[in-house]
């Protein structure tokens, strides 16, 4: 699986290998996202977009989640076209999951199924999937994305957990390019690259304070990374302090770094 949210830890599909360059550029730049974008948020993730433009964090990358439990993304025209009009202005689209929640308990090595639990228990999608039916739902989602004529060249899993042959199956479907929480990788060939991190989560108080302090701690280790990344979710963000916090901590980042995607990172 990939990171334990607010541990750091980086293992299987999205761990950093020291395969690569850190980065593809010198710039000093910064990947901006937006987690769990679907309609049951749509208000939520405008209120995020409002602040990003404030910012000036523009390009962005959106995650979306093609069928979440209001109903696929085809079914909501307004949102879609929110989704359409962050692309045209030059906004990433990256394929989050196909509903970004588990059906099932946690498969897989004891380790992979404690940190779902533990973690992420009714995002952890990716793991309660056999194979057959993890490549249906990424399938089913793509073809989604398509519909609602939006392009996703990269995917996140839910909660940056996911089975040790994520990779392979990613490749084979048309991917060009994995998000873990603690590094891209490139799909055509493999080549992983860390990024330093911060964000917020949604989540409870003492999950929020640990990835607070993985943040502060990966951005003081690579204060001269050539790259960064910060995630947003929506939940809660309106009334979070903790969410305040990152935005305010983004805005100084800004002032020094570039707003960028991960597919110019890696020149796509």
């Amino acid at each position: 699986m990939t990171a334990v949210a607010g541990q750091g830890a980086v293992t299987g599909p999205g761990a950093a290998t020291g395969r690569g360059p850190s980065c593809l550029s010198t710039d000093r730049q910064i990947v901006v996202s937006v987690h769990d974008v679907c309609p049951a948020r749509a208000s939520e993730i405008a209120w995020l977009l409002e602040r990003l433009d404030a910012l000036g964090a523009r390009p962005r990358v959106l995650k979306v989640i093609p069928a979440s439990p209001d109903g696929p993304l085809l079914d909501h025209p307004a949102f879609v076209d929110l989704l359409r009009a962050e692309a045209a202005a030059g906004s990433e689209i990256v394929q989050h999951g196909y509903t970004h929640r588990a059906s099932g308990p946690p498969r897989g090595p004891l380790l992979t199924r404690t940190r779902g639990w533990l973690f992420a228990r009714h995002a952890a999608e990716l793991l309660s999937l056999d194979a057959e039916a993890l490549t249906e739902r990424l399938a089913a989602g793509q073809r989604i994305l398509r519909a609602a004529g939006l392009e996703a060249r990269g995917f996140c899993a839910p909660g940056w957990l996911a089975p040790p042959d994520l990779l392979d199956l990613l490749r084979r479907l048309g991917f060009r390019y994995y998000i873990g929480m603690s590094a891209l990788t490139e799909l055509e060939p493999i080549r992983r690259h860390w990024l330093p991190w911060f964000g917020y989560i949604g989540a409870d108080p003492v999950q929020e304070h640990l990835v607070g302090l993985g943040g502060r701690l990966f951005l003081a280790i690579g204060t001269r990374a050539p790259a960064v990344k910060v995630f947003l979710h929506p939940q809660g963000a309106p009334a979070s302090a903790a969410c305040r916090k990152t935005l305010d901590h983004l805005a100084r980042l800004l002032r020094e770094r570039r707003p960028t995607t991960y597919a110019s990172l890696l020149g796509l």
